[in-house]
């Protein structure tokens, strides 16, 4: 079973992150999957990391992912370190795995449906004027 809650030191206090619910996970679907792959890539890498290497719609993805974790609680000044506990967090407290399954499912979705509408364009056929 997943802990709901997570007690993370920073170098400048400590905070308690919280699993996102049912009801706000789908709301922060698309910022959980750009950060899944992006830090899913870099995770095996990541004490050789620095904050520069990783493009800013992801860190905006990120920061809006630590806000809704916090429920609320001030964030105190972070470093590197600080977020990538941050992140291991995150990564704890949610099932990221099952995200990466559905970006999988909906990639495939849209390869099916983009598949079916060529199909279609096929069988119509290109109309003339008469």
């Amino acid at each position: 079973m997943l802990p709901v809650r997570r007690v993370v030191v920073l170098s400048q206090g400590t905070v308690t992150l919280f699993a996102w619910g049912a009801d706000v996970a789908d709301g922060h679907l698309h910022d959980l999957l750009i950060f899944t792959s992006t830090l899913g890539e870099l995770r095996d890498d990541w004490g050789a990391m620095e904050t520069s290497d990783v493009e800013p719609r992801v860190w905006s993805g990120f920061w809006r992912l630590v806000r809704a974790s916090l429920r609320g609680q001030e964030l105190p000044e972070t470093n590197w370190n600080d977020r990538i506990a941050l992140a291991a967090a995150m990564w704890e407290l949610n099932d990221l795995e099952a995200a990466q399954g559905k970006l999988t499912a909906l990639i495939e979705r849209a390869d099916r449906r983009s598949l079916r509408l060529y199909q279609m364009q096929l069988e119509q056929g290109h109309k003339t004027t008469p």
